[in-house]
């Protein structure tokens, strides 16, 4: 085993339903968290059902190679399986007469040392924290995003911008999602986080560092004190976390 992992999920302290959901198989190295859009119907229905779709998809396809899958390869396999996704979370809102009243954003983490791959659509995030710094690996698909990158909002404004949760890109509503994709180093002692915005929009950067510091290399204690620091400082949405601690770089070799 070249990684550990833990996971949690919280309704959060407003909420009444928690319409997160987090699918993990650390043995195939694929971790998902996904978050059912708020106000929408059966967001804990599109959340479940594609981190599912997405999970099975492409463990089994990392199952079924008889070689490393290469960067281009990984980055099939994970659209393919998020797009399929989207089909099926549409088909879903149909059967329940929802129209496109369902849906759900997605990141996707196949971690296999010494690499990682990350697959997004929304605004549920992945971070990098290595060497006492905090990056993250993927940028919200959101308006807000999209007028911070124009220079139209400071990273403060955005904070409180009233159009901070309206996503640009949700697995369910008919077009093709066309995930982002990313490559990254992933070497011992790195840890690697997945989380909804209930832990990132409560939580600053440098105290979530702080949590995965103090956590002494244990997933299950980092994800138990983020849930906690998000719940504390308001727990205003569902949280999940996947916090994942990377052991060693495996004897596969790069992609």
């Amino acid at each position: 085993m070249t990684v550990v992992s833990a996971h949690g999920t919280d309704v959060g302290r407003v909420r009444q339903r928690n319409e997160d959901y987090v699918w993990v198989d650390e043995q195939a190295g694929v971790f998902i968290v996904a978050d059912g859009l708020g106000g929408h119907q059966a967001g804990d229905v599109a959340s479940r059902l594609a981190a599912t779709t997405v999970g099975e998809l492409v463990a089994a396809g990392i199952g079924a190679a008889d070689e490393r899958l290469s960067a281009a390869a990984v980055r099939e396999l994970m659209t393919g399986a998020i797009e399929t996704a989207n089909e099926r979370v549409g088909a879903a809102a149909s059967e329940a007469q929802q129209g496109l009243r369902m849906g759900t954003v997605i990141v996707v983490a196949v971690v296999r040392p010494p690499t990682a791959y990350i697959s997004h659509a929304g605004d549920a995030r992945a971070y990098l924290a290595r060497d006492s710094s905090l990056t993250r690996l993927t940028e919200d698909d959101s308006v807000v995003a999209q007028l911070v990158a124009a220079g139209e909002l400071s990273d403060a404004e955005a904070r409180n911008h009233p159009q901070r949760n309206l996503v640009t890109k949700v697995v369910g509503q008919g077009s093709p999602v066309q995930p982002s994709f990313r490559e990254v180093a992933a070497g011992p002692g790195d840890w690697l986080l997945l989380c909804s915005d209930g832990l990132w929009d409560m939580v600053d950067d440098e105290d979530i560092l702080g949590e995965l510091e103090k956590a002494d290399g244990e997933p299950a204690r980092a994800t138990a004190a983020l849930i906690r620091a998000a719940n504390a400082a308001g727990g205003m949405d569902n949280i999940s976390v996947v916090a994942i601690r990377v052991l060693s770089t495996g004897s596969e070799g790069g992609s």
